[in-house]
């Protein structure tokens, strides 16, 4: 039959680990949070590089396409055959210049759904992130009714310290010390993992922005080419005109 006493050296002891424990599972929340920042931050980067990229430098060099297939039919529309031959030759080049343009136009359109593709793969994705947290939630709500519902048994005294024995007290400081080696055991699992998210988080923030410097230095060749196609509008409508 444990004694009091001894009870009270295993308890003061659990006070000890679970003091230590506590401070590992709240460091564990704010690293864990302070990742989720740097992730949603990295999210946030990568949604304006994908705005960069399609709806900006996407469409710059897609008009430079079109400008540019213009100008060729428009060249090649010019042109003023003297014979059958020199005819043939004209709307042969002009079937040339479609075909180049229609197949770069599919090459494309593979690309676009292979883009769509995955993008329905990342929405799968946010939607069981979503379902997850839903059900996190879900389960914070139950516990906090639990733990509302111990409190209201404490306040209604149903848990009399009257009734307390020392079997029952040393049956729940073994329980306590076997749930706080558990737990720690757990806590020393989640640092390594929010440690390995960290390393990745920050290895995707260099992409990120390496991404971001190539998309401005990009964009700058697009305009310089725009510039470019601009000048050869004039003497395209020279010799539309000639």
């Amino acid at each position: 039959m444990p004694t009091s006493k001894q009870n009270k050296i295993k308890i003061q002891k659990n006070r000890r680990a679970i003091f230590e424990v506590e401070s590992a599972v709240m460091t564990n929340k704010t690293k864990a949070y302070a990742s989720r920042s740097s992730i949603e931050e990295n999210r946030a980067g990568i949604l304006k590089n994908y705005t960069a990229v399609f709806s900006g430098n996407r469409q710059l060099v897609n008009k430079n396409t079109d400008d540019v297939f213009r100008h060729r039919k428009a060249i090649l529309s010019a042109l003023e055959p003297t014979s059958e031959i020199e005819e043939n030759f004209k709307e042969s080049m002009v079937n040339l210049a479609t075909l180049d343009f229609l197949e770069h136009r599919s090459q494309l359109n593979a690309s676009v759904l292979w883009v769509n593709e995955k993008m329905v793969k990342v929405n799968e994705l946010l939607i069981e992130i979503n379902d997850t947290i839903m059900s996190a939630n879900k389960g914070i709500e139950k516990y906090n009714d639990n733990q509302l519902s111990l409190n209201n048994k404490s306040l209604d005294e149903e848990l009399a310290m009257g009734k307390a024995t020392p079997m029952k007290n040393a049956e729940r400081a073994e329980k306590n010390a076997a749930r706080a080696m558990t737990i720690k055991a757990t806590s020393i699992a989640n640092s390594k993992k929010v440690d390995a998210i960290t390393k990745s988080m920050k290895s995707n923030r260099t992409r990120i922005e390496k991404n971001a410097a190539e998309i401005n230095k990009r964009r700058d060749g697009i305009l310089k080419d725009s510039a470019s196609i601009a000048r050869n509008q004039v003497k395209v409508a020279r010799k539309i005109s000639s």
